[in-house]
């Protein structure tokens, strides 16, 4: 049975409320399920399964899936159509509330088709706050893609950048058309992974991740003068290589976090 059949069959009405666009397309999921590259420990996390494509895919993998569903109706119309495979487990909830100290277990990997309405900003806490989940393969807007994986110096590059690449290293893998979703979004989505690897310095590349975030609301500014109140050592900023004229934008994610070891030296 197509998606499109099963909306039909199952009388689900994609709420705009909600951000819902359902990934309609086969091919489009399956090279999604390519990029998993899981292991037999790893489970998975799935945020927003909305008709199930996805979660099928997974489960047929034999890999054990948490799906976090919002949508009462989607939940009801998942349990119809997953019933029949005993590793999957179905959570009604609003993915911003749920606590992902539940995440037991060493290893998980997060596959979603993200919500645009909160996508950005879930995506970014997960990276900081859930060290468990090592890898992402995620869908989101093509404009959120372009500035997750954004070079220091173009026009797309941010703080959002410097979060992603301090905590992960991301990479756009393909660009999903329009019309593999019910309804048709007004954007082009992307497909990324991002490999999260060890990280030792935790408290560093939040302190980096935090001088980013001051520096780019005054982007126009030097960072001699934006990050004039984040006790930062200019004189020492010469010793480390980094030019007080600099701007926001000029600096790489390695730069921020060198300036926040700098900091967290003199305090």
């Amino acid at each position: 049975m197509s998606e499109a059949d099963w909306i039909s069959k199952s009388s689900i009405k994609p709420k705009k409320r909600l951000s819902q666009n359902f990934l309609i397309d086969q091919n489009i999921a399956k090279k999604i399920i390519r990029l998993v590259q899981g292991q037999l420990a790893d489970r998975i996390l799935e945020i927003g399964p909305g008709l199930g494509i996805l979660t099928e895919l997974l489960l047929e993998e034999q890999y054990r899936v948490r799906a976090i569903e919002i949508d009462k109706d989607l939940v009801g119309s998942l349990n119809n159509r997953l019933n029949t495979y005993p590793q999957i487990e179905l959570v009604h909830q609003d993915a911003m509330d749920y606590n992902y100290n539940n995440l037991e277990g060493p290893l998980w990997i997060l596959v979603s088709n993200l919500p645009y309405n909160v996508g950005t900003r879930l995506l970014v806490n997960l990276m900081i706050e859930v060290p468990v989940i090592h890898r992402y393969v995620v869908m989101v807007q093509k404009e959120v893609a372009e500035r997750i994986t954004a070079k220091t110096g173009s026009r797309e590059y941010g703080a959002l950048s410097v979060a992603s690449q301090l905590f992960t290293k991301p990479k756009k893998q393909f660009d999903v058309h329009k019309n593999s979703f019910i309804p048709r979004p007004e954007v082009t989505s992307t497909v990324l992974t991002l490999q999260r690897e060890e990280i030792l310095d935790e408290a560093e590349r939040l302190e980096a991740l935090n001088l980013a975030k001051t520096a780019f609301q005054q982007r126009r500014k030097t960072i001699k003068k934006s990050l004039s109140s984040e006790q930062v050592n200019f004189d020492r900023l010469r010793d480390i290589g980094i030019n007080e004229k600099s701007r926001a934008e000029e600096l790489t994610p390695e730069q921020y976090l060198l300036i926040a070891n700098m900091v967290l030296d003199e305090t």
